[in-house]
């Protein structure tokens, strides 16, 4: 079994020293794929009221339905946690797709609560 990816998205759309932009978009019953975030990042959802499902590595599962304009900020901490390993999938019946920005260097966090920081758009 392979571990989990560091593409946090299906598309690299940008990159330098210090940011990393990600398109993300899944098909209704596409998912992801196992992979990790070891950056503190952000996301915009650009495709609203779709229904996600989140598998964390812990083997808790979050569902979700969110709106357009979703955002989160997520500080991962010196040792990203089991929240930051995990697969998307997209369990709705619309195109989902968000962006996300990497903010590359170490965390602005020594410990990560595991939450994020949302503009609370999702139920």
């Amino acid at each position: 079994m392979t571990g989990p990816s560091d593409r946090i998205g299906t598309e690299l759309l940008f990159e330098n020293d210090r940011v990393r932009v990600w398109d993300m978009v899944l098909e209704p019953g596409e998912d992801s794929g196992l992979h990790r975030h070891t950056s503190d990042y952000l996301f915009v959802y650009v495709t609203g009221d779709n229904e996600l499902e989140i598998a964390l590595s812990d083997g808790n599962t979050i569902r979700q339905r969110c709106a357009d304009g979703q955002t989160a900020y997520w500080e991962v901490g010196a040792e990203p946690g089991p929240a930051y390993t995990h697969t998307l999938r997209n369990v709705g019946t619309r195109t989902h797709r968000q962006v996300l920005v990497e903010l590359l260097g170490p965390s602005a966090s020594q410990e990560s609560t595991g939450r994020p920081e949302t503009n609370g758009r999702c139920e």
